[in-house]
């Protein structure tokens, strides 16, 4: 276990800064995570079994990004105070994650994998569905779990002619162009949106500018998951030399 979270952070830019912490929350899961931007902060966290169901011959991987009523300090008081199941939006942001994170792993793994996203504190104006695959990729990237790459996930954005990576929202209400870009440190995986009009070398320049903002996140998971393992590492030695001196 580990005695206390591990982090690093980063810069979107404009004084943006997203941190992501493991070793504090959901320690029991495979892999855990949280990031944080401003007031947002989500929690994601993967699980897997050791080995595969007898007989089975696809790989079963389970998404899911769900916003807590917490995370804007409401708690349902209906006759239903439970969590109502997933709305379109967070069934879509499921499958945005699904889209870039299935082909990660190996063609002979098997294995039940569970991820589950969730918002436990928004922010007015920062989008969670924009951190929410760094936050599930982050979480295979401490984990066991084999993965071939890291990945991220980002939202660009133009706006008065600029592009913009992770707009907040007022800003992307005035953008006339959108796209979602998942993304490993060579190669392009996902790239989904709309424009109002686009020309080709505007949508190149928008791709290279996302692809640019992917690979900070994606040493910035790196990062973390060499401390994690130094830590473990660390954690091992000392525990080895405990037993040793007391027998």
């Amino acid at each position: 276990m580990l005695s206390q979270p591990i982090s690093v952070s980063f810069d979107l830019g404009g004084g943006r800064q997203v941190s992501i912490e493991t070793g504090k929350l959901a320690r029991q899961a495979d892999g855990a995570v949280t990031v944080r931007q401003g007031n947002c902060v989500l929690l994601a966290t993967v699980v897997a079994n050791k080995d595969p169901k007898e007989g089975q011959d696809f790989f079963p991987l389970s998404v899911d990004y769900q916003e807590k009523f917490a995370s804007a300090g409401r708690i349902p008081g209906s006759f239903f105070k439970r969590e109502a199941r997933l709305n379109d939006y967070e069934i879509l942001t499921s499958r945005l994650i699904d889209r870039a994170l299935r082909p990660l792993f190996p063609e002979d793994y098997l294995c039940d994998v569970q991820v589950l996203v969730s918002l436990i504190s928004s922010d007015a104006e920062v989008l969670p569905d924009s951190l929410a695959c760094l936050a599930a990729s982050a979480a295979l990237a401490v984990s066991d779990i084999p993965v071939k790459e890291i990945i991220s996930e980002v939202r660009i954005a133009r706006v008065n002619g600029q592009f913009l990576v992770n707009p907040t929202r007022s800003e992307l209400a005035q953008s006339d162009l959108e796209f979602i870009i998942a993304a490993t440190e060579k190669n392009l995986m996902m790239v989904e949106g709309e424009a109002k009009e686009c020309s080709e070398a505007d949508l190149i320049k928008a791709l290279e500018i996302a692809h640019d903002a992917i690979r900070i996140q994606i040493k910035a998971q790196a990062d973390l998951r060499t401390k994690k393992r130094y830590h473990n590492c660390k954690r091992l030695q000392e525990a080895t030399s405990i037993r040793r001196n007391s027998s």
